[in-house]
């Protein structure tokens, strides 16, 4: 079949080049001049480096995401952990490690709880608390967790707003770009179990060591072309065509129409909607789409005259600072001279209104007071990348459809999806997977 993806981000190429290898004769459709969609990178004007447009990581229990890098011959690109540990500094320095044992019956953060210092003791009974009621969460209970915040049901759990913001919100913001008073406690959960109540070695986390263009955006797109598929780069669609109950063709900003036998959509919710006619998107699952909204992810790229911190990454308590890259050592560069961090902040709140200048100002002291050794070091050069649509808010109540639509023709790619998994790259991987199989499916 001819099948037209829009969207170049990962989701979409993720498709694209499952189609190609299923034998289907691929366009892959993107407005932008670059490929990537949330995740791609871009050379600095003024020193050179490639710089992520967001900085991402992902956890040895992303086995799509993992296996779609082991597929384009990349993986070796990534930092790897063997086991989860990370450095924790609070907003004076003073650091405590949470990492991973091998206790069974998902144990496995327990030692390192017990001798974390930037949490009371009765904050960890609390957490304790939280924990064995995951452990002995009923099957019955769950369709409850899909209606209710992940606050709520910690609430209810007798856990403080100080443990709640001071703990639980630590390992969901990262995760689901938001804090625990707005996720679904079903989502959040999801989280808890994958990360670690199931593997001690699944919450270990990979970094990027290169660019997110060279990691898997390039190399897909090479894929894609090897296989007989393309890859157009400026080339917007202006509406879909809906014609006796199918999608008839795209038509693009200079009003060309294309046709194709099955298309596969790759977009955000919030940017699929306009394009569908209007007596569509009253029908189920595109009705529902309605009620996504983007949320928006902030970095903070700084680089010092001399090394600033002595690890690949960190992260931080009670600052606004939360995780600190060090891309120089990721990418195996000399830091005798230099070193490159990217301060990761997600759940941004005012902090995305800010310009650059305003952005830095403010969090660049809280990193200073946090690292000793970056008082003395001078900054030689700032920028900030702002994603505005970096993931949707995971919010109790919402559906997330599958691949398939009333169109018999027309496929649901995205993070978005009903994979099970948060707005990750895992997610849209696993999205574009679902979608090929659902287009080669309807083809047999």
């Amino acid at each position: 079949m001819k099948v037209g993806i829009i969207g170049a981000g990962l989701a979409g190429l993720a498709a694209g080049l499952e189609l190609a290898d299923r034998g289907h004769e691929v366009e892959v459709l993107e407005r932008r001049p670059w490929a990537g969609g949330a995740t791609y990178s871009f050379l600095d004007d003024e020193t050179g480096d490639e710089v992520d447009n967001g900085q991402h990581l992902f956890m040895e229990c992303t086995t799509a995401y993992r296996a779609f890098l082991e597929r384009l011959g990349t993986l070796h690109l990534t930092y790897r952990q063997e086991r989860l540990r990370v450095p924790v500094f609070d907003a004076d320095g003073r650091r405590s490690d949470l990492w991973s044992s091998n206790l069974p019956l998902g144990l496995h953060l327990a030692p390192a709880l017990l001798r974390y210092r930037h949490l009371s003791w009765r904050q960890k009974i609390e957490i304790a608390r939280a924990f064995l009621a995951l452990r002995l969460l009923q099957v019955h209970e769950r369709g409850r967790l899909e209606q209710i915040t992940f606050e709520q049901w910690l609430r209810e759990r007798k856990q403080s707003p100080d443990t709640i913001r001071e703990f639980w919100d630590f390992l969901v913001i990262p995760t689901l770009n938001c804090r625990a008073g707005e996720a679904s406690a079903s989502q959040s959960i999801f989280v808890l179990e994958e990360g670690f109540q199931k593997d001690p070695r699944a919450a270990a986390l990979a970094v990027p060591a290169a660019g997110l263009s060279k990691l898997h955006v390039e190399p897909a797109i090479r894929a894609i072309e090897e296989r007989g598929g393309t890859v157009s780069m400026r080339t917007a669609i202006e509406c879909i065509q809906v014609e006796e109950g199918r999608v008839a063709g795209l038509v693009l900003g200079d009003g060309e129409r294309r046709g194709f036998d099955a298309c596969v959509s790759a977009l955000a919710p919030w940017r699929l909607l306009p394009l569908l006619p209007e007596q569509v998107r009253v029908d189920r699952p595109f009705v529902d789409l309605t009620r996504f909204e983007p949320a928006p992810i902030l970095n903070l790229h700084l680089w010092f005259d001399r090394p600033v911190l002595d690890l690949h990454c960190a992260s931080f308590i009670r600052s606004e600072v939360q995780w600190a890259f060090n891309r120089s050592r990721l990418g195996g560069e000399d830091e005798t001279q230099r070193q490159r961090l990217v301060l990761s902040i997600s759940a941004p709140g005012d902090l995305f209104a800010l310009s650059q200048e305003q952005v830095c100002e403010r969090v660049l002291p809280q990193l200073r007071r946090a690292l000793p050794a970056s008082r003395e070091a001078t900054l030689v050069r700032y920028r900030v990348t702002k994603e505005p649509e970096a993931t949707f808010v995971p919010a109790p109540g919402l559906f997330r459809p599958g691949p398939r639509t009333p169109l018999p023709n027309f496929f649901l790619a995205g993070s978005y999806t009903d994979t099970g998994w948060p707005a990750t790259m895992e997610s849209a991987v696993r999205s574009g997977l679902a979608a090929a199989a659902a287009v080669d499916a309807s083809s047999a």
